[in-house]
């Protein structure tokens, strides 16, 4: 039986005040990711909170298969970018805005610098981001 002072010793749960909003999804080469997103737009689309999904990507999407899917058009925004743009300004404003529950952007690595400010922005907009990087 472990004594008080052992117990006192051992590693503290970190903080469940933090929070982190915004997750990274790597897509392995040769991967089709319109497999991994697609479903992940339909999914989120579909919650039922306040907000809109926002999606900001140079993929063309096809109304039927988001549908098939499962997605709610009615709490879908698409935001339509051009391959290989810098999305981070675009990502960085939708979620400071606050209309969104949760922000997806087709974009690139981000560095420490702008994981710190996205979450900063999704903190402020209070809301959710993902970014999603397909490998060469």
């Amino acid at each position: 039986m472990n004594t008080q002072a052992e117990i006192q010793n051992l590693p503290q749960p970190l903080s469940r005040d933090i929070q982190h909003r915004i997750t990274e999804v790597l897509i392995p080469a040769g991967q089709n990711s319109n497999s991994i997103v697609m479903p992940l737009v339909a999914s989120l689309s579909g919650k039922k909170t306040e907000g809109w999904l926002t999606w900001i990507t140079h993929r063309k999407p096809s109304k039927e298969q988001l549908e098939l899917l499962g997605a709610k058009e009615n709490k879908l925004r698409i935001v339509h970018i051009k391959e290989n743009i810098d999305s981070r300004w675009i990502m960085w404003e939708a979620l400071a805005k606050g209309n969104s529950h949760t922000v997806i952007a087709d974009s690139t690595m981000l560095d420490e610098n702008d994981t710190t400010a996205f979450e900063k922005a999704a903190e402020q907009g209070n809301c959710l981001g993902i970014s999603i990087k397909s490998a060469i």
